[in-house]
């Protein structure tokens, strides 16, 4: 895919900039740990924003880049033995096997890092810069409160359930809908609109992960419908 491609060659160049003065090991987790992702959310913020957008392509790859950044310091902090403890992410060891617990703590606060600082430098309009900070800013507090009823919560009702994966994974994918919404002008009414649509995909991602990963939960079908009939009324 050669949007995949190009991204992936920025995100290369960008974080070399950026992490030059970095100790080596630090820079080494940070690569390890960001490789090999499939760039679901970069690349649907990249699709939401058509051609005509008066914003610079390079100043909308950072920010698909923070977002990219934000979502691999979770990872990096979920596979931790503290929390999910998996040993295995995109078919090979989690930055913990590799480096360390306490260096895989400090390479996932490094990726969080980076995210605001490719941000605080994306030339655009500093009202638009400030309201997409607020965004990431507030998916990223979500997201923790998602994890962390998530580590909380050993059996879930539905209704529990669906609290959590709103946190946890919907928060960046409303946000991705948010921001493209922000760059495309739209207004509050249109906005709110497509916050609830993007919290609505992120939600049935989630829930679809959990049905490929045989999660142990008598109520996901249930809500994959609901959830596939909400996006109809939207699509």
């Amino acid at each position: 895919m050669k949007e995949k491609r190009e991204f992936e060659k920025f995100l290369r160049e960008e974080l070399k900039k950026y992490t030059k003065d970095y100790p080596p090991e630090l820079k080494k987790g940070i690569f390890y740990a960001i490789a090999r992702g499939k760039r679901i959310r970069p690349l649907l913020l990249l699709s939401l924003l058509n051609k005509k957008i008066k914003i610079k392509k390079r100043a909308i790859m950072k920010i698909a880049l923070a977002i990219e950044l934000i979502h691999n310091f979770s990872l990096v902090h979920d596979d931790l033995p503290a929390i999910d403890n998996d040993d295995y992410r995109r078919g090979r060891l989690t930055t913990h096997k590799i480096f360390g617990e306490g260096e895989a703590i400090l390479i996932g606060d490094a990726l969080f890092s980076l995210a605001f600082q490719v941000l605080n430098d994306v030339e655009i309009e500093s009202s638009l810069k400030v309201e997409i900070m607020k965004t990431l800013t507030k998916a990223t507090a979500d997201l923790v409160c998602g994890e962390f009823l998530d580590i909380k919560g050993d059996f879930f009702t539905k209704k529990e359930y669906e609290k959590m994966i709103k946190k946890k994974t919907a928060a960046l994918f409303k946000a991705i809908f948010q921001i493209a919404a922000l760059l495309l002008n739209f207004k509050d009414k249109e906005m709110a609109k497509v916050s609830l649509l993007g919290e609505n995909y992120g939600i049935l991602f989630q829930i679809q992960d959990d049905i490929k990963d045989k999660e142990n939960l008598p109520f996901l079908l249930e809500l994959k419908r609901k959830y596939e009939k909400r996006l109809k009324k939207w699509i």
